[in-house]
């Protein structure tokens, strides 16, 4: 698949730490857009972008690494999910933590590194295959970009943990990650992100195998892509499977279209849609529940308000049941989704289904057999 995903550069800023270049929603990428006179619709020229993404998913920063597990802390002792955090909070909390990281280990040079930036490209090809495929391109590139930071501690910095923070954006007509990477690691040594032209360099050439890494990367999901058989299993297999497979919406539009059609097909389209949702939210809730008796079991602990043994064991093996009960959900959500999007399709080729639920509610009309318009 030409070029796939790629490393497609790499600055170093030094001075005052920014990493509101991370959200494409922010003030700043919106101004530096406009001095571009770019596009300011975020995802208007990716394919299907409004079928994988949300206004909620838009302009997220995530933190990776120690950074991860240090905003986790909250001031009354308690623990809080990063993804649990609101947009502007996490922001908030990794900048913090990133600056009080490196007064922890300050630096003797003049002008100290206080980030790398790299930059992650999809290739529109790569791209429109997965979503083709039902698979969200976010959460493909999300995954290897984690991947490959895990391939540079393991190959750098083994038995020692780095820190970065990444945003995905959807600004131009390539889905792409933008990623600050801290200059300390958790044990405070120099992470170095470079390259060299000769062979006889003493530069470690990080950037190098960074390369090879998502070159390895592309080939994986090349061979996942070949075939329908093929994606399925592989898809299926994974512990995101409900997260990374996706299904075409259905606005107010369509859903007028549908209801006025009556027909069997347009109902049972219509149900695996209310399916697919309703299964969404229970996993959610699932999850949160899970989360929040590990977080009352954390503050318990830290009180040292240890519980008796019989207790602990009854707990683990509910929580054991709770964490099987949310895989057979995905599973069948991963299930339910394939069959939607195999009719969402089937209607669409048939009943001119686009053509008809972008018309005015008001007006819509749907095609039967026999009838003319």
């Amino acid at each position: 698949m030409k070029n796939g995903q790629i490393f497609a550069r790499k600055s170093t800023a030094r001075g005052r730490l920014d990493l509101e270049y991370l959200d494409e929603t922010s003030s700043r990428k919106v101004s530096l857009r406009e001095r571009a006179d770019a596009e300011q619709q975020i995802g208007r020229k990716l394919k299907h972008f409004t079928d994988y993404a949300s206004k909620e998913s838009l302009g997220q920063v995530h933190a990776g690494g120690f950074l991860h597990h240090e905003i986790r802390h909250n001031a009354d002792g308690t623990s809080t999910a990063p993804g649990q955090l609101p947009n502007a909070e996490r922001k908030h909390r990794i900048v913090e933590a990133w600056q009080h990281h490196l007064e922890k280990f300050p630096s003797q040079a003049k002008r100290p590194v206080i980030a790398h930036r790299l930059i992650f490209s999809m290739s529109k090809e790569q791209h429109d295959a997965l979503v083709a495929a039902g698979i969200n391109p976010d959460r493909v590139l999300h995954s290897s970009l984690k991947k490959v930071m895990r391939k540079f501690v393991e190959t750098f910095h083994p038995g020692d943990s780095i820190g970065f923070a990444y945003g995905l954006h959807h600004d131009t007509a390539h889905l792409h990650a933008h990623l600050a990477l801290c200059p300390r690691t958790a044990k405070g040594r120099y992470v170095g992100c470079s390259t060299s032209r000769y062979d006889r360099s003493k530069h470690k050439k990080q950037m190098d195998l960074i390369k090879s890494w998502f070159e390895r990367e592309n080939q994986r999901w090349e061979k996942i892509l070949q075939s329908p058989e093929e994606t399925e299993r592989a898809v299926s297999q994974r512990i995101d499977s409900d997260k990374i497979t996706f299904a075409p919406r259905l606005n107010a539009a369509h859903l007028q279209a549908l209801r006025s059609a009556q027909t069997a097909e347009a109902i049972r389209l219509q149900q695996s849609f209310q399916s697919i949702r309703s299964l969404e939210a229970a996993i959610a809730t699932k999850r949160q529940a899970l989360a929040a008796k590990r977080n009352l079991n954390l503050v318990s602990r830290l009180l040292g308000n240890r519980k008796p043994k019989l207790t602990r064991a009854v707990e683990k093996i509910a929580a054991s049941v709770d964490r099987r009960s949310v895989r057979e959900m995905q599973s069948l959500l991963f299930k339910i989704k394939r069959d939607y999007r195999a009719a969402h399709k089937r209607y669409s080729q048939t009943h001119g289904f686009h053509a008809y639920a972008t018309r005015s509610t008001q007006h819509v009309t749907h095609r039967q057999p026999g009838h003319k318009l």
